[in-house]
């Protein structure tokens, strides 16, 4: 009896003393490390109740668009070991996961003139192991846990220019609200995309702390894995290489080789995977998703439009869904001085630009049937970091007021997604069906339709709102920094020591 006594109390002891161990081990921590942590377990819960408690969203399938056809090449993986698609959709396999007949087949002719989807195959391998062990709740899962480490890479970025209770407010507001919300789940490129620049953008500035080989082989396996999930991601790629130039240290020539290994590394493993899709017609496979082609494929009749739509279009942008990402442009003119842009920040408006640009003169910019905008959605990250200096840094009443206005119509939305999500796709030849659905012809909608043009297609309208716009926006955005430039405000940038205002 007293053996057992003293076992017990042995046994207390031991896990007291391994308690102990964890609390020291978690102190031992940095505090940067320990709220990016509890941000992505908060990440983690939020988003998993949501993928069982709402398994489908209101008035559609359990998946949608392209996560289909993504699926279904995992599905012809684990079922005939190959990705040639004709069986698959005869047998209507997808139906687990798309309960409908109403599917459309994305296929093309691939090696020897056997269907395969137009979709890249990578993320089918990224998603194969959740979907062979738990169907598509694993393979959304795989997801979540990319959307979480995204938003913990995020806040470990901003919290180097922005004080931390704004950085971890501003990560968790934009990861728990529209559109990113919805996209923690959704399998698509983009969802990996925002973790992939996330985790480069991170690693670039550890590289300039460090200088370390590791970090160059981040960014440069970053840039090649955006790649293999999509080609469409080339301007990003090639931004992540003008980041990796402006954030290293030095002009080592190991530096250099260490992102360009995993880089390489990638786009062979993808000319591999298009080849066992569609053979020796490389071109063919590399450009499936925009027709095979240039005019008609990629370079759309509406083409060019798309750059100001991709933010700005009343049924297609980013600003009328999700209007706190406004903040961005103000936030990216809160540099201190010239060294700044040159060292760092001049990748923002890079990376922005190329992306938009690309995708802006796709002939589908509006992304289908995914909540808008998805091709502005993988820079999230850096819209995030510039948010979070302008939150910092302009502490004026006026623009506090403005980013609680703003913010409480992106928690609007947020909500009312939920009941109408179909109303947030950018499908084909459509105008704004969101705000009607809930705003009938009130004034509200009636102001919000005619402040925001339509570019698909524009017109004379457009094209004045757009200029409207663009003055609009560069005023506010001079004002937030004239604002700064004279009163300061927020935390003391790690790149420079001395505020280049006074403080009259």
């Amino acid at each position: 009896m007293q053996e057992t006594v003293a076992a017990s109390n042995d046994s207390g002891k031991t896990v007291k003393e391994e308690a102990a161990g964890l609390a020291s081990a978690w102190m031992r921590l940095s505090g940067r490390t320990r709220v990016a942590a509890i941000i992505f377990l908060a990440c983690l819960l939020v988003y998993t109740l949501l993928l069982f408690l709402v398994p489908r969203y209101k008035g559609t399938t359990t998946t949608q668009g392209d996560e289909t056809h993504y699926l279904l090449v995992a599905e012809s993986l684990l079922r005939d070991g190959d990705v040639f698609l004709t069986n698959n959709y005869d047998s209507r396999q997808y139906l687990p996961y798309f309960e409908s007949d109403t599917i459309m087949r994305h296929v093309a002719h691939g090696r020897d003139g056997r269907f395969v989807s137009t979709h890249p195959m990578f993320l089918s391998l990224i998603v194969l192991p959740g979907f062979w062990l738990f169907g598509y709740k694993g393979a959304a899962f795989i997801m979540i846990l990319f959307m979480c480490a995204a938003a913990a890479l995020s806040f470990l970025t901003a919290d180097r220019f922005a004080t931390r209770g704004v950085a971890a407010g501003v990560t968790l507001f934009l990861f728990f609200s529209y559109p990113l919300l919805f996209y923690s789940r959704l399998i698509y490129p983009e969802t990996v995309a925002i973790f992939l620049i996330a985790l480069a953008l991170w690693s670039a500035w550890r590289l300039r702390e460090s200088g370390r080989i590791l970090h160059a082989a981040v960014i440069g396996l970053s840039s090649g894995l955006l790649l293999l999930l999509h080609p469409k991601f080339i301007g990003i790629s090639v931004a992540l290489f003008f980041l990796f130039l402006i954030a290293r240290p030095a002009k080592d020539r190991r530096l250099l080789v260490a992102w360009l290994a995993p880089a390489t590394c990638a786009v062979i493993l993808l000319l591999i995977l298009t080849a066992v899709a569609f053979g020796p017609n490389l071109a063919k496979g590399l450009t499936a998703s925009g027709g095979s082609k240039f005019q008609g494929g990629y370079w759309g009749t509406n083409s060019g439009w798309g750059i100001p739509g991709l933010f700005l279009d009343r049924a297609w942008g980013l600003f009328i869904f999700a209007p706190f990402y406004l903040l961005f442009l103000h936030g990216l003119a809160l540099q201190n001085n010239a060294l700044e842009w040159e060292r760092w920040w001049l990748f923002f408006p890079v990376c922005i630009g190329l992306q938009v640009i690309v995708l802006g003169f796709f002939q589908s910019w509006n992304g289908g049937a995914a909540p808008v905008q998805r091709y502005v959605v993988p820079l999230a990250p850096l819209f995030l970091v510039c948010i979070a200096l302008f939150i910092d840094r302009v502490r004026a009443k006026v623009a506090y007021a403005a980013a609680g206005i703003l913010a409480l119509l992106q928690v609007v939305t947020t909500v009312w997604t939920f009941r109408f999500f179909v109303g947030v796709y950018g499908m084909e030849n459509s105008d704004n069906l969101f705000l009607p659905h809930f705003l009938d012809n009130n004034a509200v909608k009636r102001l919000l339709l005619f402040v925001f043009p339509l570019f698909h297609p524009a017109g004379e309208r457009s094209i004045a709102f757009t200029i409207i716009w663009v003055i609009l926006l560069a005023a506010t955005v001079y004002a937030a920094r004239r604002y700064y430039m004279r009163h300061g405000g927020g935390k003391l940038s790690p790149i420079v020591d001395i505020r280049p205002f006074s403080n009259g």
